[in-house]
């Protein structure tokens, strides 16, 4: 009896620390979005959320854990079986919780004891609240492509530290991934990120030249584009470039102004700098 109890917590806890990070995960500064072009999918996070720097407490995690994520996910119950580990992130402001991604791809996690939440007509999520210690757990559930795959969501903070508004930065998480990977009119994996009024009706056709340059380089290479305003200047539109075929023109919409351009290797170094006007 004392060798299979043994055995049973063996096997247990090698599905647990078996989780296996996804490759190709793309988190970069200013952007409130996660993009996989391997897996071809895109998970939106906020604008607090950094990449990970070595000997940091906070910061989105690509090939890692936190201390507690392996502790949290046995907690679930959630199987490393047909699963990838997109990030694991801590805010870099209060209140500062733990949030995991994970893309269920086979082996779908069970959904038993989970609450639906509808959010619009089309478009819902499961969710389901655990408690291990003074850890309050939700994990939501997005099933997407017609039920074939599922991300989840899973965060996880100290009881004490989110009194105020329990889940509420989950719950608004859960709700626009939920739209995104749901939308009937938008199925296709996006390599780009852009502000809201680049798809105002003022915004105009343009086109960005990518510099030769640029196509030699090894892997992948971010582009980033930079509005100026009166005092400053804010980010307006990133782009992912592929590390085997890399555009040589980059069609998109910008309100007239002049923008600034940086172009990033994957290790964030700046390899090239442009600027482009447009006109009205």
């Amino acid at each position: 009896m004392k060798l299979t109890t043994l055995l049973l917590s063996f096997f247990a806890l090698i599905s647990c620390s078996s989780h296996k990070f996804a490759k190709e995960s793309v988190f970069v500064d200013d952007v409130d979005e996660y993009f996989n072009p391997a897996l071809k999918v895109n998970v939106w996070t906020y604008m607090n959320f950094y990449p990970y720097q070595d000997g940091g407490e906070t910061g989105v995690k690509l090939n890692e854990f936190y201390a507690q994520d392996i502790d949290v996910l046995k907690k679930i119950g959630l199987k490393s079986r047909g699963a990838k580990v997109l990030f694991s992130a801590i805010p870099n402001s209060s209140p500062q919780y733990h949030l995991l991604a994970v893309l269920h791809q086979k082996k779908l996690p069970k959904t038993e004891g989970f609450e639906k939440k509808e959010v619009g007509k089309d478009q819902h999520y499961l969710q389901k609240d655990f408690e291990l210690g003074r850890l309050d757990i939700r994990q939501v559930l997005i099933p997407f492509e017609k039920g074939k795959k599922m991300l989840s969501l899973v965060y996880y903070i100290s009881s004490e530290e989110h009194l105020n508004c329990k889940f509420c930065k989950l719950d608004y998480l859960a709700k626009i991934n939920a739209i995104n990977l749901q939308d009937t009119q938008q199925k296709i994996y996006r390599n780009n990120w852009k502000i809201a009024e680049n798809i105002s009706e003022k915004a105009m056709d343009s086109e960005i030249s990518v510099p030769s340059i640029i196509q030699d380089v090894k892997g992948k290479v971010y582009l980033k584009l930079f509005a100026e305003y009166e005092t400053e200047t804010g980010i307006n539109y990133f782009h992912i470039l592929d590390s085997k075929h890399k555009e040589e023109k980059i069609k998109l919409k910008l309100l007239p102004n002049r923008y600034f351009l940086e172009y990033q290797d994957e290790k964030f170094r700046t390899i090239n700098r442009d600027t482009i006007h447009i006109k009205s």
